[in-house]
């Protein structure tokens, strides 16, 4: 710290031009910077589902399903027309790879022993062939439920879309074109629309929070400062740090998603603390008497120190993070991190450098004079001599507590529960999993030969099994393709009953129709197949359920006459998703509790100080999963964050510990040194516990319910963390650390 209070008081201008031109250089890399929320984006690309559903999709050619339930009464040649030219229209959109609806089905009769493929919709349509049409789809297995409801006010436009396009403009592309040719409402859904909607939110949201983040940091800060310069230079150092991340993600490559979403607050409020305290001590410096050099010098080296503590543990906290299986999670730790680092830097270097070249102001306050938080915590400091154990049994007492529910947090990635219960997409994904029965589906990649009549048979059996759960809502294979060719041609359903029966009707079906059509359920080998179920959007639990007994039954119906079969689909990614968020949890929390003990340890040279440190963040992170357990608060992809942000934000109360020490070095008891540091810091911490905890209020604006219950544990956090630092730390400090020095007497309580 003395060689950069060096650096600032010598040097400054060329400090500030520094961190223009470095601000220039990373800003430079916001151009770069992308929004993605898709299940792909959430999960490890060497996850074997993934690789199963990039094989998929490379063999099959289809994508995510999106479907448009289009509402109003179908059976009419004028409705008929508006899905044709719909259906035409969303076909030509790029991105969208495959459509399937009643006017790109196919409708095969045998006549004179050749076999007629036709489309379903001839081109000339009135009553009469409307009623026809309507006969056929209601007596056909893949058509009926699956592209026109049973009460006929409904038909599905099923979109298969490429995963790696924009959804953003994607979703905005397909609502316009059917709200242009279906002249009733269209509700949409699948997890494209639901993506496409999340990124609609994220790019209304971020500046939003950003702004109110700023405006609530802001006016902490003037309460604190009572002056213009106190605002602004610790929102100019914030503002750096938040270019520097973010740009860093831009030249990265790193794509925003859900989760990053919440980077921009992150950083603003965590390193909004760190010129807090510079400045606490440069304006007191003032206050005393104190020429502006030597006050810039003390708030840099000594303050520093603390400044300098907190940030390392903000840093490992968050960058342990980075530890995570999942790319978003990963990313952000890595940019959180990142942010964190040049915040300090912005504090230590940029904050002092502009106090060196400004005038005194006219009008010094000291933000350390007596005032009524002062003398609160005066009183909590005298309070703490007398309760020490009292406090720390209490303490105790609420760690057990809390560790009590922790065992029932459970997991939820399901895109739906990201929305309130109120937001269109629920609403629309309700209506079309009670309209066509369901909105999602799990894919089933079975390889062995198609032309076997006994494994068709197995996955028709399969498929009959998996529709009576009230789950489901249809299966579609290239069994059922072969069924209704089938009775086609002899005029009743069934398999042929050998090898080369099964291999005749696919020629025949070849001869007289598309044979793109049988693509999207068979290679052109037969050697493999896809088995599409299509399901309702459920909890993260049911589904998991689900998922299990629809793999279980593969195995047991489909297993003995196929080589293999597998399950995967964006749902069963987004379950994956769940369960690396439960294993990574243990993993980053225990690395972050473990690299901020370390480096406390070290930087303050005693590793009983570096253990007593930990104590106010092994309290709020408790107290944050025992709260979610006891409300039934879910761990997602948000929530996921909680503890690793907490220990990154909440490390502010060093600054306690770092002015116990000072005290003891001077030769105070531990008694006046205690008293001290609560009353001295005391005050920072507590206004350090409004600007974060104001920052992260921000995110209450979110349109995600997860981002929302973040936004309120972390105003829990903040609150949890100060509330420990200036009684749990202090009672402990009293306890345990007896002298700071070239000796240490440690206690047993």
């Amino acid at each position: 710290m003395h060689i950069l209070s060096q650096l600032a008081i010598r040097h400054p201008w060329r400090v500030i031009l520094l961190f223009a031109a470095l601000s220039a250089a990373f800003g430079a890399g916001l151009r770069g910077l992308e929004l993605d929320n898709s299940p792909e984006s959430l999960v490890p690309p060497d996850l074997p589902a993934k690789l199963l559903l990039d094989r998929a999709r490379d063999t099959f050619g289809g994508g995510d399903m999106e479907l448009a339930a289009l509402e109003g009464e179908i059976w009419t040649p004028a409705a008929l027309e508006q899905l044709r030219a719909a259906t035409e229209a969303v076909s030509g959109i790029e991105g969208v790879k495959r459509v399937t609806s009643l006017a790109s089905a196919k409708r095969m009769e045998e006549e004179d022993g050749f076999l007629l493929v036709e489309d379903l919709l001839p081109e000339n349509l009135d009553e009469e062939a409307v009623a026809t049409i309507r006969a056929y789809v209601d007596n056909h297995p893949l058509y009926s439920g699956r592209l026109a409801s049973s009460d006929g006010r409904y038909a599905a436009v099923i979109m298969e879309v490429d995963p790696e396009s924009d959804m953003k403009r994607l979703n905005h592309e397909i609502a316009a074109a059917l709200a242009e040719t279906w002249s009733g409402p269209v509700h949409l859904a699948g997890t494209p629309a639901l993506s496409g909607y999340i990124l609609d939110t994220m790019a209304r949201d971020i500046p939003r929070q950003l702004l109110l983040a700023i405006l609530i940091i802001g006016l902490v800060f003037f309460v604190n400062f009572r002056s213009q310069r106190g605002v602004l230079l610790p929102l100019l150092t914030v503002l750096v740090a938040l270019v520097w991340a973010l740009g860093l993600g831009g030249w990265l490559g790193f794509k925003l998603g859900m989760i990053s979403s919440i980077l921009p607050v992150v950083v603003l409020a965590v390193g909004s603390s760190f010129t807090l305290h510079v400045l606490n001590r440069f304006y007191h410096e003032l206050a005393a008497g104190v020429s502006r050099r030597e006050a810039v010098l003390l708030a840099t080296r000594e303050t520093g120190l603390g400044v300098l503590v907190s940030a390392l543990a903000a840093g490992a906290g968050l960058a342990a993070l980075f530890s995570s299986s999942i790319p978003q999670i990963k990313s952000f730790g890595l940019l959180a991190a990142f942010g964190v680092f040049a915040a300090f830097l912005a504090s230590s270097l940029l904050a002092p450098s502009i106090l060196v070249l400004l005038k005194n102001p006219r009008r010094v306050m000291d933000p350390e004079r007596p005032d009524a938080i002062s003398r609160a915590m005066r009183a909590i400091g005298s309070w703490l001599l007398g309760a020490r154990k009292m406090v720390l049994l209490a303490a105790l007492l609420f760690l057990g507590l809390m560790l009590v529910f922790v065992p029932r947090i459970h997991a939820e990635t399901s895109f739906l529960s990201y929305f309130p219960e109120t937001a269109p997409p629920r609403a629309a994904t309700e209506l079309v999993d009670r309209v066509f029965g369901g909105s999602d589906n799990v894919i089933l990649i079975v390889d062995g030969d198609l032309k076997d009549p006994e494994l068709l048979e197995a996955i028709h059996r399969f498929e009959q099994k998996v529709a009576t759960y009230p789950e489901v809502g249809s299966a579609a294979s290239i069994a059922d393709v072969i069924r209704e060719l089938h009775k086609a041609l002899t005029g009743s359903y069934g398999l042929p009953d050998s090898r080369e029966g099964v291999a005749q009707e696919l020629l025949l079906y070849q001869m007289s129709g598309d044979p793109d059509d049988l693509a999207q359920f068979m290679d052109e080998a037969a050697t493999t197949a896809q088995v599409t179920v299509q399901v309702r959007s459920l909890p993260s639990g049911a589904m998991r359920d689900l998922v299990e007994r629809i793999q279980s039954d593969a195995e047991k119906i489909i297993g003995p006459r196929a080589n293999a079969v597998n399950t995967t689909g964006s749902t069963v990614l987004m379950l994956e998703t769940m369960r690396l968020i439960l294993h990574d949890q243990y993993v980053s929390l225990g690395l972050a509790f473990i690299l901020v003990a370390l480096f406390n340890a070290w930087l303050l040279r005693s590793w009983t100080v570096g253990l007593v440190s930990i104590i106010p963040l092994v309290l709020t992170v408790s107290g944050q999963f025992g709260l979610m357990g006891m409300f039934g608060v879910p761990l997602d992809t948000a929530t996921a964050l909680i503890g690793a942000i907490a220990i990154g934000v909440g490390d502010y109360s060093v600054h306690i510990i770092v002015r116990y020490l000072e005290e003891l070095r001077r030769g105070r008891s531990t008694a006046e040194a205690a008293r001290e540091s609560v009353y001295v810091s005391g005050r920072a911490v507590f206004f350090t516990a409004l600007a974060i905890g104001g920052g992260f209020m921000a995110l209450l604006l979110s349109g995600f319910a997860p981002i929302q219950t973040f936004a309120k544990l972390m105003g829990f956090t903040v609150s949890a963390t100060a509330l420990f630092a200036l009684t749990a730390l202090p009672a402990a400090l009293l306890v345990f650390v007896h002298k700071y020095g070239k000796q240490e007497v440690i206690q047993d309580a």
